[in-house]
């Protein structure tokens, strides 16, 4: 529904540089005509009227309602609607920020994007996506970018009872595209009635103001990195490079760099002193361009246990992380993987199952639940 709703505005609105406008449309010429009158009597326009209101009142009466709180929610991958397979990157990092920045909300639990991924370009019925993701609602939308000028479609939907429930276009300059994706976070959190923590106001109240070459660059770096392989990450490291080159204050460019130099010790082959070595600078930046970006927080963690054996620095790392972002499914289960090597199996297990709460379809939270039973034989 959500596709079509936004194909619908595509083909009635233009997005240029200027902005949104109104598609011109061809009229044929018409012809005057007489006018014709309909003389209505007063009794006939009083049956109109009770009918009209009947209507009215069932149709309000066989609306059906949202059973319950929604406290949990799935951001569904949104459609392309530029007609170039090539900018699926930038639709998929548009994507991905939503879900950072509604994860940010403690009251909401907010499905990962690895999960959340299954279902593109699926045809599967909304109820069933939420029943197996286990969620209350679902967030469809689209995006569409001309020049730096971007629209994002965004549209919430019940779950069991697939009842729309609110819908809205979001359109920007790409140097505020931080801010407009904060804006649609803010949007959806009061359209469910969460109440937000001071600081969770706070940060979702502004953002700072991006280079769109730059940002475009580390859409890219962060499409080749999520793909963990060895033809892929030198890929994102030369991306995520260009950015922070042409943006030094790019916060979250440090932040996927640094850890992007780790995994290509994982995956690439890398020396580890060289990737530690390269990932501890980027990953400092960061925090002094940001000191609340979560993803810096937990690749600190990493360092320190991983590295330098310092499990105390470790240990806060992982969990400043969490406290910022309660369903950073990353950061919780490298967070239970240092639970697990200290021996503190239960609180590992707690770490796994919230992760796996949050990344239902992945394979890697059941990895880590298993590596708790197994220690416990």
């Amino acid at each position: 529904l959500g596709f079509f709703i936004a194909v619908g505005i595509a083909w009635a609105f233009d997005l240029t540089e200027e902005g949104l406008v109104r598609t011109k449309v061809k009229r044929e010429p018409t012809v005057a005509k007489a006018p014709h009158h309909i003389v209505i009597g007063n009794k006939t326009l009083a049956v109109i009227a009770a009918v009209a209101v009947a209507v009215a009142v069932w149709s309000w009466c066989g609306r059906p309602s949202a059973a319950g709180p929604i406290t949990s929610i799935a951001v569904l991958p949104l459609a392309n609607l530029m007609g170039d397979p090539d900018q699926e990157y930038f639709v998929e990092g548009m994507h991905e920020a939503i879900i950072t920045e509604l994860s940010r909300i403690s009251a909401l639990k907010v499905i990962s994007r690895n999960s959340a991924m299954y279902f593109k370009d699926k045809d599967i019925l909304t109820p069933e996506i939420a029943q197996q993701l286990n969620v209350d609602a679902l967030v469809e939308g689209s995006v569409l970018k001309a020049g730096n000028r971007v629209r994002i479609t965004a549209q919430l939907i019940h779950g069991t009872s697939d009842e729309h429930l609110w819908s809205n276009d979001y359109e920007g300059d790409l140097t505020d595209i931080l801010s407009l994706q904060k804006t649609i976070a803010r949007a959806i959190a009061k359209e469910i009635g969460l109440a937000l923590k001071p600081e969770e106001e706070s940060y979702l109240a502004s953002a700072p103001q991006v280079n769109p070459e730059a940002y475009n660059l580390y859409l890219k770096g962060w499409h080749f990195r999520t793909m963990q392989s060895e033809e892929s990450m030198p890929k994102a490291i030369e991306y995520l490079e260009q950015a922070v080159a042409l943006d030094p204050t790019f916060a979250r460019a440090w932040a996927a760099l640094g850890y992007s130099y780790v995994m290509m010790q994982w995956v690439g082959g890398w020396d580890r002193d060289y990737s530690y070595n390269r990932m501890k600078p980027a990953l400092d930046k960061a925090l002094e361009l940001d000191p609340n970006l979560p993803d810096a927080h937990a690749g600190l963690g990493t360092y320190y246990e991983r590295y330098k054996s310092d499990l105390l620095t470790a240990e806060l790392s992982f969990r400043r992380a969490l406290e910022l972002d309660p369903d950073n499914v990353h950061a919780r289960y490298e967070y239970g993987l240092f639970l697990l090597r200290r021996g503190r199996l239960d609180e590992s297990l707690g770490e796994f199952r919230w992760a796996y709460e949050l990344d239902p379809l992945n394979s890697q939270p059941q990895h880590g639940i298993g590596y708790v039973y197994l220690a416990t034989r």
